[in-house]
């Protein structure tokens, strides 16, 4: 059986050293020793562990695996699982070598157990008199009631974030509250409430240090009056005499506590003040928290909450409070869309020739927005392959939404954001009316290859819109996902998995031969499973039928750092997250640009590397020239046929990267010519230049669009229906796992007893 050929790379192992914190913000390695191990696409963590324990002479318990991403030297990441080991090497997949970081982890140390002490009660104070009482200032509950964090952990990524200085710091993840003292961050409101003769400027002032005094202490209350004048209440145990009545005092909106009974005879502590944790409360707690943290999980908040305020809280309440923080931070979801016509305008007013359009359903609710910025058509027409990667991923708000990306490919292989769509949901007809904004926008590419899902409305819109001004590249491992899902049930995992390999195999093919090689290997396993490869129309998605050119790009999902984006924003109003991908983009415009201003190669950093190499190998061929413009070149017992004129090798790799492959290379060098002179545009720096020539200038005032008012008969647009699960949603299209064929096989059940596939020995039906 024919197996796929597995990409090797090194993983340059540091180990012993240091890490150094820059002046900004990044980290640099010193000391420690180097070692090198080979890496390969079908590695899993536990197996790279035991390479590295053996390189360096220890073994894998307590070992960290962390890396840094491409460009980013700020933020380490941890390699905890298989799927992030894949990710770190889809990450570099690109590249001969990584760096990764070995340490030790460290168990923190244990703190020996508090003794208990007895209930904490409040003490009774003297009543002052009324004339010698100052009026306390407001105290501002929204900006000092939360304290900073002082360090924790990203959920998402596991980033490890730079400490906060804090006298008072919460963490993530609590220990457990040990006796009845108040939690230390509730302690700075013990004394909220002083006693009689206390003046506050409301009643609202008045209820909100009752609040929090009660937390402080540890009891519950209930009103015994609450009205416009006067508030009366009791401590919620029942015979406890605490009480308090305050009221407003005559001609003036001040409030002064008249009577006070300060003693609890109940437990006080032992009882759970969270009844009157409100949405908004404990909103207000959170939201300094929320800003600096985005991130942070509902049950983080519970955890916090619990141990540093004594408020117990359910999932569903943290989510609600971080929510009311996120809207007090950003402003209202619901209002956001209402924006949209605003922010439209000043998209097109500070960066002119952009396209930004966005539609309404009858019921004026939003249905659609399609953005592309000037400096991105720009740049895809002038220094672009003509390639467009297409995908979609769920946005994680509290109303339901689809984004649609259209990606393209530079000269140095790097993402680069063509346009973008946010829609109410996947459909055929949302899928052609971005196709449809697409194509008016990119029309300066006169034949342009789109790798894309080969769902049927999908297809069919492609043809319909582009015509015959596009090729439809089939996503590989969409393609894959298909034939192992309906292969599932019918055969074993290990003929799933060769069935599977043997396709990506024939998709690579360069020849004829090759592919029906392949083709016929999975159909010694099963005829079924090869009528169904015939039938999956290899013209689209087989490199030796494909009629089009994209460079040897197989999936969709080359768009990936652009997703990773969208995960950052998704939780945001739709305004805000629109805002905040423009900035990114905004970011990598002027990076990119000015890091190409310093180049002095003719072409692109990783294409110089990928010439040089294969520059390298035309030194072991023997060249035989004939008339005309074609060659013979022998490889060891392997003979290519080159033809210069019409860019062409029989191994078909020159064809299908746009790079000429080592037997042009040692032709054009027997002729004494260059190199350079046989590669693909695309890869030159002038072109790469070109690309990120213009730039998307900043949009401001977003923050003031709410301000305007509406008064010239405008359509009010009102969001889509709310999601099912609202900020539980979670992201499914990054496929970091969608390059090679064992990323997605899963083992299915097999009955031991019946040797049945999809149940056990337990569930068999068998006698």
């Amino acid at each position: 059986m024919a197996m796929v050929a597995v990409k090797k790379m090194i993983a340059i192992c540091q180990y012993g050293g240091e890490f150094d914190t820059n002046a900004d913000g990044s980290m640099s390695y010193s000391g420690g020793e180097a070692y090198a191990v080979d890496l390969d696409d079908n590695m899993q963590l536990s197996g790279f562990k035991q390479e590295i324990a053996e390189t360096i002479d220890s073994t894998v318990d307590g070992m960290l695996v962390k890396y840094f991403l491409p460009g980013n030297t700020k933020n380490l990441i941890t390699v905890s699982k298989d799927k992030d080991f894949q990710r770190m090497v889809n990450y570099y997949k690109e590249c001969d070598q990584l760096e990764v970081f070995i340490m030790k982890d460290v168990p923190p140390a244990k703190t020996p157990p508090m003794k208990k002490q007895p209930p904490r009660r409040p003490q009774k104070k003297p009543a002052e008199p009324e004339a010698a009482v100052a009026i306390l200032p407001p105290t501002d509950l929204d900006s000092t009631d939360m304290l900073p964090l002082n360090e924790i952990i990203d959920i998402e990524t596991n980033n490890e974030i730079a400490p906060i200085a804090s006298a008072n710091p919460i963490y993530p993840y609590p220990t457990p509250i040990t006796c009845n003292e108040p939690p230390i961050a509730a302690k700075k409101w013990e004394n909220l409430i002083t006693g009689v003769g206390q003046r506050f400027r409301s009643l609202a002032e008045f209820r909100e240090a009752l609040r929090h005094y009660s937390i402080a202490h540890g009891f519950n209350y209930v009103y015994k009056k609450n009205e416009n004048q006067r508030v009366t209440v009791k401590c919620k145990s029942e015979g406890c005499p605490w009480r308090i009545h305050a009221s407003k005092l005559s001609t003036t909106q001040l409030v002064c506590i008249k009577t006070m009974r300060p003693t609890h005879t109940c437990q006080g502590g032992s009882i759970k003040p969270a009844f009157r944790a409100t949405r908004s409360f404990i909103g207000s707690l959170i939201k300094e928290t929320v800003k600096d943290f985005p991130k942070i999980k509902p049950k983080d908040i519970a955890n916090v909450l619990k141990r540093d305020y004594g408020i117990e809280l359910n999932y569903s309440q943290a989510r609600r409070a971080k929510e009311y923080a996120r809207e007090q931070l950003l402003g209202s979801y619901k209002d956001a869309y209402r924006e949209l016509p605003s922010f439209c305008e000043k998209i097109k007013e500070t960066n002119p020739g952009s396209i930004v359009t966005f539609s309404t359903k009858e019921d004026s609710s939003f249905h659609r927005f399609f953005i592309s910025f000037h400096a991105s058509l720009l740049g895809f027409i002038q220094g672009c392959r003509p390639l467009l990667f297409l995908d979609s991923t769920p946005i994680n708000s509290t109303y339901q939404g689809i984004l649609l990306t259209a990606t393209s490919a530079d000269g140095n292989d790097g993402v680069f954001p063509v346009a973008f769509a946010v829609v109410d949901e996947e459909t055929d007809d949302n899928w052609r009316w971005f196709l449809s904004e697409l194509k008016n926008a990119v029309s300066g590419h006169t034949q342009i290859t789109v790798v894309a899902d080969f769902q049927k409305g999908l297809k069919e819109s492609l043809l319909e819109i582009f015509g015959n001004e596009c090729c439809h590249a089939y996503c590989l491992g969409y393609l894959a996902e298909k034939f192992n899902k309906d292969l599932a049930g019918h055969f074993s995992h290990d003929a799933r998995r060769l069935m599977v390999e043997d396709l990506y195999a024939a998709a690579y093919a360069t020849t004829q031969e090759g592919f029906w090689k392949y083709a016929e290997d999975i159909k010694t396993i099963s005829p079924e499973a090869y009528n169904w490869i015939v039938d999956a129309e290899p013209k689209h998605w087989a490199n030796v039928f494909f009629e089009g050119l994209r460079y040897n790009h197989m999936t969709s999902d080359f768009g990936l750092p652009f997703y990773v984006w969208v995960s950052e924003a998704s939780e945001l109003p739709i305004t805000e997250m629109i805002h905040g991908l423009r900035k990114k983009m905004m970011e990598l415009m002027y990076t990119r640009k000015t890091e190409s201003s310093q180049w002095l190669t003719r072409l692109t950093p990783s294409m110089e590397e990928k010439l040089k190499n294969e520059t390298f190998k035309a030194h072991s061929v023997q060249v035989l020239r004939s008339e005309g413009s074609k060659s013979e070149v022998r490889f060891g017992e392997r003979i290519d046929t080159v033809d210069i004129d019409n860019w062409d090798c029989t191994c078909k790799e020159w064809l299908l990267t746009g790079l000429p492959c080592f037997h042009a290379i040692a032709v054009l060098e027997s002729y004494g010519r260059s190199a350079y002179d046989i590669c693909a545009a695309y890869f030159h720096t002038d072109y790469y230049r070109l690309a990120y020539a213009a730039p998307i200038n900043p949009v401001s005032d977003v923050e003031g669009l709410m301000d305007t008012e509406l008064d010239d008969g405008s359509i009010v647009i009102t969001p889509p229906p709310t999601i099912s699960t609202p900020d539980r949603t979670k992201i499914q299209k990054v496929a970091f796992g969608r390059i090679g064929p064992a990323d997605f096989l899963k083992r299915q059940l097999q009955c031991g007893k019946c040797k049945g596939l999809g149940h056990n020995k337990r569930s068999c039906k068998e006698p």
